[in-house]
This record gives C-alpha cells, sequence and structure tokens, in this order.
C-alpha cells in the first residue's frame, strides 16, 4: 500500500463502503528482534490509531490480516448483537472472557486448493479452519478500557525504550495459564493488547460462514518469497529452497497446482472442497463470479511452474521435516549451475 501503488488505489476506492474512513500507516522499525515480537509491535500501533480516531468502550475491535476476510453479514450481526454473549455494554464489564474467535475456511493459492481437516482442534468437518481473526469490545482494550479499574499485566518482551511489549508472563495468560489472575464473579480481568488477541485462548469461537482465510493469494512467487525472507514467519532458505520445500502450507500450494498426490504429508489438499464447503456455507462473491476460480488457479499454476525454473521442485518433501537436497526431484537453472561449478 505504498503511495501511488494500485493497491492503495483499491483500498481507498470506497470498497468498505461510502462512510467507511480508511486510516493507514507504514510501519518502520530497523532495530533487531525477534520477528514476532516486530510483528506484535506492529500490533500494537493499531490500538493507538483506534484511539486516535475516537474508538470508545462500546466499539468492537476486530484484528485480521489482510489475507483473512471476514463476511459482511457477520460484521453486520456482531454490530447489531452480542457473538456469544461474550460482552456486556455497561460499566460492570469485567472482560472475564471478552475474546470472540473467527474461524475461517484456509484456501492455500487458490479456491481450488483448500486445506483438508485432520480431525484436530483446527478442524471442521472435512475442512481446515484458521482461528487467528479475533475481536475484542472496546472496553477490554488497553488504552481503550478503564485502566483504574483492570490492572496491567506483566509482559513477556520491551521494546527499545523499555516499554512493555508483546504477549503476557505464565500465570497471567501466557500458554493459557491465568493462575496469578483473581477470580470471582466481581473480579476486573486484565485488559486486551493486540499480542493477547492473537496468543490467548477464548471458548467463544466461532465456525462456519464467517469468512475465507486466503492464504498467499499472491501473483508472483517474488513476492511469496518476499514475505518468508522477511515477515514475522521468517524461513532463512527463502531464496534457496524449492517454493514447495519451504513449509507445509507452500507445499500443499505447489502439490495442488500441479494436481500431484500428497498423501501422507502434513497438510492436505480436500478434494472438491470449495463444491464440499459451498453445499454448507455462502461463498465469497468473487468465488462465485463466473470464471474466477478457475482463472486465478491458472495463474497460480504459471506462477509455480515459472518459479521452477530457477528453483527446481521437491516433490519427495511432505512437511514433517526439514529440507534436505535428496528431497530434490526437478532441478532448476541454479541446480545445473552449481553442478558445472
Amino acid at each position: 500500500f505504498t503511495p501511488g501503488s494500485k493497491d492503495l488505489e483499491i483500498l481507498q476506492s470506497g470498497i468498505f463502503g461510502p462512510k467507511t474512513l480508511i486510516h493507514l500507516e507504514h510501519f518502520v522499525h530497523e532495530h533487531k528482534e525477534l520477528p514476532m515480537l516486530r510483528e506484535h509491535m506492529m500490533r500494537e500501533s493499531i490500538i493507538a490509531a483506534w484511539k486516535k480516531l475516537g474508538m470508545t468502550r462500546d466499539d468492537i475491535g476486530l484484528i485480521i490480516d489482510m489475507d483473512e476476510v471476514p463476511s459482511r453479514d457477520f460484521l453486520r450481526a456482531a454490530q447489531m448483537c452480542n457473538p456469544l454473549g461474550a460482552w456486556k455494554s455497561g460499566p460492570d464489564e469485567r472482560c472475564e472472557e471478552p475474546l470472540v474467535r473467527l474461524s475461517h475456511v484456509m484456501c492455500e493459492g487458490s479456491p481450488q486448493c483448500i486445506h483438508k481437516g485432520d480431525g484436530g482442534t483446527a478442524s471442521h468437518g472435512e475442512f481446515a479452519t484458521f482461528s487467528r481473526s479475533a475481536m475484542v469490545i472496546g472496553a477490554c482494550i488497553e488504552g481503550i478500557g478503564d485502566s483504574t479499574k483492570h490492572l496491567p499485566v506483566p509482559r513477556v518482551n520491551k521494546d527499545k525504550n523499555g516499554n512493555p511489549q508483546g504477549g503476557r508472563q505464565k500465570g497471567y495468560g501466557g500458554k493459557h495459564d491465568f493462575s496469578k489472575i483473581p477470580k470471582g464473579a466481581n473480579v476486573y480481568r486484565p485488559l486486551y493488547n493486540t499480542a493477547d488477541f492473537r496468543q490467548l485462548y477464548s471458548p467463544n469461537k466461532i465456525f462456519g460462514g464467517v469468512g475465507f482465510h486466503l492464504h498467499n493469494f499472491f501473483d508472483s512467487a517474488d513476492a511469496v518469497r518476499f514475505k518468508y525472507a522477511y515477515f514475522g514467519h521468517v524461513h532463512k532458505h527463502a531464496y534457496t529452497a524449492p517454493l514447495g520445500a519451504m513449509n507445509a502450507d507452500m507445499n500443499l500450494f505447489v502439490k495442488c497446482a500441479h494436481n500431484i498426490s500428497d498423501e501422507g504429508n502434513r497438510k492436505q489438499r480436500l478434494v472438491d472442497g470449495l463444491e464440499i464447503i459451498a453445499r454448507s456455507y455462502p461463498l465469497l462473491e468473487a468465488f462465485r463470479l463466473e470464471g474466477y476460480v478457475d482463472a486465478r488457479h491458472e495463474e497460480m499454476v504459471a506462477l509455480v511452474e515459472k518459479d521452477e525454473e530457477e528453483y527446481g521442485r521437491a516433490d519427495k518433501f511432505d512437511g514433517h521435516h526439514l529440507f534436505y537436497d535428496h528431497m530434490l526431484t526437478h532441478k532448476g537453472r541454479r541446480h545445473q549451475q552449481d553442478t558445472k561449478v
């Protein structure tokens, strides 16, 4: 969303409605910290922006990545109702369990590449779901709620200025341990920062029909590799490993593009997944546009084939282990150059 870019033009074009204010900030931080701490610090600036824009205790804070697309129907319902009874609108909000998680269907690079469920907590029937998207009522958000009632909790990290950052320490919610927080009906629990949005456990989860996770819907392999080289989930071999050998998600991505077997792999594709989901839940409007699903899948296939000309392909990689050279099944230009040397 850089100045003058097509992405910024689309973002500010009114796609969220004619009265929706679009506030954009670029987060630039050159100090060296743990990658996920940098992500928490970036997210923390969101709360500062909410406060600047006049957020109140009765507003809803929703934190999602750009590739997590909640349905309009669910957002409208949240404005008018109380999802799962998690919130109170009056001064008696004690923030006992104010976090509401949205579980999105996971599409890997294409609507035709939907993650198969494994029967675990990240599954909902036949398909897998992603449940990092989170909502909290304003009364329970740091900087918005009443900090004189809700006392702060110790955090695991500090920024360069010594300010608390990141998740909660153990006993205050870290790794799901709340043992140091007083219990009782009249206790005001701690307020939530943006790391809590992402990390804390919540029994308030909504499945089905709330949206889709459009994971790695990039238009070039360079963009994919840049993401894994520099963002929160850093991969030190982002510019050397075959695209499908970087992690289990990209393994599904590539094998789905080639329509080859992923049996036994850590993550697998749900065959005919889009049709299966459409039987129970409404699809995204884009998925219902004639020709879009096929066009996006063809774009992904072309992306993969072009990248493999340079980096090769590793069909023997299954996502359970790190990539080793013996997993390579198709050599790219860089491997041929290495052989000559």
